[in-house]
């Protein structure tokens, strides 16, 4: 065992994102339409502007996990060692 196998999975990491904290400051504005009545703009602004965050943050977020599901290698090499049929005995009672 002093030889060292090659790996035989990989790990593919996703790609950095804003778009979960864009998603979050959207959530922020949707709730702060709802109790921020007039408060330097009519309620309806910061909900209107926080559904916009959400809704493209959340596109961006499943557009970039789509794309980084469908850049994964669909198979990786097999690097197990297959013992051969005649190897194999059968149990014996003792």
């Amino acid at each position: 065992m002093s030889q060292i196998t090659k790996p035989t999975e990989t790990i593919q990491l996703p790609a950095p994102s804003w778009a979960p904290a864009v998603f979050a400051l959207g959530v922020l504005g949707l709730v702060a339409g709802l109790f921020a009545n007039d408060f330097m703009f009519p309620s309806w602004y910061y909900a209107v502007a926080g559904f916009f965050f959400c809704l493209f943050s959340l596109r961006s977020m499943i557009k970039k996990g789509r794309r980084a599901f469908y850049s994964l290698p669909r198979e990786q090499g097999d690097a197990r060692a297959e013992l051969p049929v005649e190897s194999f005995t059968a149990p014996t009672a003792e």
